[in-house]
Formats: C-alpha cells, structure tokens, sequence
C-alpha cells in the first residue's frame, strides 16, 4: 500500500504547477498553439497532459511556492517558456508583415477581414500567407519541433537553476530583425514587380492623359499581383520552409544564450 505523506504530495503538486507554468507560457505565445480557436481551456489541458507526462522524468527541487523563491522561480519559468514561444513566433509576424506589404503594392491593402489566428484585423492577402505558413509549418511538424524545444530546455534550462543569462534577451532581440530581413526577402520579387507595373501605369497616364488611371490602373495592378503570387507560390514555399528551419535554429540557440554559452 503506497502512502503520501503531506509534505510529498506537496511537492509533488508543486513540481507539477511549475512544469505546466513553462509549458503554459510557451503555448501563450507560440504560433499555432496560441491560435484563438484554441480555448485557454484547452490550452490549459495540453499544458497540464505534457506537464504530467514530464513530471516522472524532470527533476524539480523542493521549494515552498508561497515564497519569494517561489515567486522567482514561477517567473523564471514564464520568461523561457515565452521566450522559445515568442522566437517562433516570429517567423509568422515576418510572413504577415510581407504579406501586408505585397497587399498595399496590389492596392488591396483596404480588403481586411478578421484573422482567425490572432483575432485582429488584417489584410485578405496577409491571412492567406498566414494560413500557407500556418500549414507549411504543420507539415513540416514544426509543432513537434516546437515541443522538442520545449523539452530539451528543461536539461539546459533546469528548472530551480541559475537565473538566465542577459545574452538570451539580447539574442532574442537580435532575433527580432528577422521580422524585417524575412519579411523583405519573401516580398521583394512581387513587390518590385508591381512597382515596375505602377511606373508603366504612369507613364501611359503622361502618354495619354484623358485615360482614366482609375479605371485601368487598379485593376491592372491586382490581376498582374495575383497572377505573379500564382506563379511564386512554390519558390515562395521553399523560401518559407526554408525560414521555419532558420528560426529553428535560432530558437535553440536563444536557449542555449540562457545559459550564457
């Protein structure tokens, strides 16, 4: 017969509570996972079922969580779990901002509807490369991948360790240029295209005044954009694709930086 004594099963909740705190957080700020189809509710449950799937196999110190070393060590678990989630997270806002961009050049940039990733409003454009990310990441279980950081992070990263190192808030910060860089890669080719076509719009409209730029020109611009988006989907997948195992990458080593390797 297996008893519990008090003080056990104290820190066995314990450990428990702060295993499902990283997770939690991860899950708060990570694509996909922190989708508003998903219910906190059900958040809640994933974080809680891998939480007492980890908790056998994790080791957690014995602390009073009602201490102020209790309160530090629930803050230092909230900052990795956000951090990887975050890291990821970034590779969405970079594609979005990309397709914000491509959505003005095509002078669609006024079409917004509600994103059903973040419930905010967006550009039509912007959710359908969102939504290609969002299944390009799926199938190359980037979900997984995500999930294996998460797990590799409680041996780099143990849990009651030393607290971070600042060289993962400046990694993720430098991180965040990528929001940029990416963001110009994946729109440049249709972008100057379309600027290529708006140049030959105006100088028809010099050529021949009397025509009517606003009826040959927007019109014009949105079927050479959507033809052109046509023909890039598959280059513009692999470069995607490409960037989810980039940002990988760096999400491993923001992990690593926690540790001031």
């Amino acid at each position: 017969m297996i008893v519990l004594e008090d003080t056990t099963l104290y820190e066995r909740l314990a450990a428990f509570f702060l295993l499902t705190v990283r997770l939690s957080a991860m899950f708060v700020a990570a694509p996909f996972f922190s989708a508003s189809a998903l219910s906190v509710p059900v958040r809640v449950a994933f974080a809680m079922a891998f939480a007492l799937v980890a908790v056998a196999s994790i080791n957690v110190p014995p602390f009073d969580l009602f201490s102020i070393k209790g309160v530090l060590l629930v803050a230092h678990e909230i900052i990795i779990g956000a951090a990887i989630g975050l890291t990821v997270q970034l590779a969405f806002a970079a594609v979005s901002m990309a397709g914000e961009q491509i959505a003005a050049s095509m002078g669609i940039g006024f079409a917004s509807m509600i994103d059903p990733q973040t419930g905010s409003q967006s550009p039509v454009l912007t959710q359908f490369m969102s939504i290609m990310l969002l299944l390009i990441f799926l199938v190359v279980e980037g979900h997984h991948v995500l999930l294996r950081h998460v797990v590799a992070s409680y041996s780099v990263l143990p849990v009651g360790g030393d607290f971070l190192d600042p060289k993962m808030f400046l990694d993720i910060t430098k991180a965040a240029g990528l929001i940029f860089s990416a963001a110009f890669i994946i729109g440049l080719p249709l972008i100057a295209a379309l600027f290529f076509v708006n140049i030959i719009v105006g100088l028809l409209t010099r050529v021949a005044p009397q025509m009517n730029i606003f009826s040959i020109g927007f019109p014009l611009t949105i079927f050479v954009g959507f033809v052109l988006l046509t023909i890039a989907l598959p280059s513009l997948s692999k470069t995607i694709a490409s960037f989810l195992h980039v940002v990988s990458q760096i999400t491993r080593d923001v992990i690593l930086a926690g540790t001031g390797k």
